[in-house]
């Protein structure tokens, strides 16, 4: 793939215009909103969305849902809520909807998750003499066999080494382990980075099978949304300053044919 094409996935935060994007029957949207509005799904259609900033309130079926940033709800299809404002003295609130279209039928109702750092169960390791950091804490949020989605978290004792995540370690021997990217051929997947200090980027690097890539360095609200074949993986440079959250939000749409994706590892 042209290194050109593969910077195209990336985008910036969508402070002065809506980012829409689609990759076949997956489609982003992803802005700022300032009165109340609708969202409803369409036959054979879903949604997964997250509300990035500012607190709100949803109502779904005559119940009203309290709404805080970074929680997360499924739409079936054929159905609709009401996104409200509490305050209209919040200048800043923004959402992300991710679409996408029922391929296999699966059971999934409508599912509201709320976001707590006390979810997020670590993953990886702590950087040695020998290989790099892979720690970081995982919270899967809707698992449905039409979305997987959740938010990958870099704690601040591992952000003081630098960490690589959307990785697989392979064991070459019995003393030898290596790092590769990852991907997941059929499932595109999103990233929208939402990180606790406006000054510090994470570099997302996105690489095709022939070893061609491309990398950028993403600040809070910026994001990408590629192809699952592409191989993709990120670098969180060392970084002292202790901080609440330094995250991305990650969307995957199965589409009814799995209820989880096991990556396979982009030897390069």
């Amino acid at each position: 793939m042209k290194k050109s094409e593969m910077l195209n996935f990336f985008f910036e935060d969508p402070k002065s215009k809506t980012i829409t994007r689609q990759i076949d029957n997956n489609k982003l949207q992803y802005f700022y909103f300032k009165e109340d509005f609708n969202i409803f799904t369409e036959d054979n259609e879903i949604l997964n969305c997250c509300v990035l900033k500012g607190d709100c309130e949803l109502k779904f079926q005559n119940e009203i849902f309290k709404l805080h940033p970074f929680d997360i709800f499924f739409l079936p299809p054929n159905r609709e809520v009401n996104i409200r404002l509490t305050s209209k003295k919040e200048h800043k609130h923004k959402i992300c909807l991710y679409y996408s279209r029922v391929e296999d039928p699966v059971t999934a109702e409508f599912e509201l998750q709320r976001f707590s750092l006390d979810k997020f169960v670590p993953r990886g390791e702590f950087g040695s003499e020998r290989r790099m950091a892979t720690y970081r804490t995982v919270w899967t949020t809707i698992q449905n066999g039409y979305f997987m989605s959740g938010f990958t978290n870099i704690p601040t004792k591992a952000l003081k080494q630098g960490v690589v995540t959307s990785v697989n370690i392979e064991t070459e021997s019995a003393d030898d382990k290596e790092i590769f990217p990852h991907i997941h051929p059929e499932f595109p997947e999103v990233y929208i980075f939402c990180i606790d200090d406006e000054k510090y980027a994470i570099t997302q690097y996105l690489i095709d099978e022939q070893g061609n890539s491309v990398c950028q360095d993403i600040t809070d609200g910026g994001g990408v949304f590629f192809p699952g074949n592409l191989g993709h993986m990120n670098f969180a440079k060392p970084f002292g300053k202790k901080i609440k959250y330094c995250m991305y939000l990650w969307y995957i749409s199965t589409l009814g044919r799995v209820k989880k994706i096991f990556p396979k590892t982009l030897r390069i």
